[in-house]
């Protein structure tokens, strides 16, 4: 856990001062009309190795505007640096239990229905990206937006419903 917390502060550390601006333009240029959630905004501004799940998702939306801009000009996509931005930001999805700190000590039942639920994030998550080779004009918006919900529920402490579209686990008692 330790070294989670390492890595995550590293990466906030080398966040880009206009990731914010960035990230504006790329929703723009994905066709979004939807303005960057002030929560978000501040976890870009104000780096913090909590917020690395954020960051990540940011990634990722910035790289789906690139391979859009890539679609739209040459008719090719190359999707590899997107993937890999993905499965960065699924591995940090998969530690959404412990990142955010919502969840009090001895709560074993909601930590275990949270960390099913983020396994039903990532799978959708992963289940949606071969779609984004079939039609990536209409399908990388979507995966953008997805990534912006996700982001924006974590941080307002939602990490029991980081998406819409994906079920509530109820959790067995044992």
């Amino acid at each position: 856990m330790l070294l989670t917390c390492i890595s995550a502060y590293s990466t906030a550390r080398q966040l880009d001062t206009h990731t914010p601006d960035r990230l504006t333009a790329a929703l723009a240029e994905l066709g979004l009309s939807e303005q960057i959630p002030d929560t978000v905004r501040h976890a870009l501004t104000r780096p913090h190795w909590r917020y690395r799940l954020v960051y990540r998702a940011a990634t990722v939306i910035i790289e789906c505007a690139t391979a859009y801009r890539e679609h739209a000009e040459s008719g090719t996509i190359d999707l590899e640096p997107l993937a890999r931005a993905s499965r960065l930001a699924c591995d940090d999805i998969h530690r959404v239990h412990w990142m955010r700190g919502t969840i009090p000590a001895g709560r074993r039942h909601r930590s275990n229905a949270v960390r099913a639920h983020a396994r039903r994030v990532v799978h959708r998550v992963q289940s949606a990206e071969p779609s984004l080779d079939a039609d990536p004009a209409a399908n990388l918006s979507a995966h953008a937006r997805r990534w912006l919900t996700i982001a924006d529920r974590y941080l307002v402490g939602r990490i029991g419903a980081l998406l819409d579209d994906v079920e509530w686990s109820t959790p067995r008692r044992t």
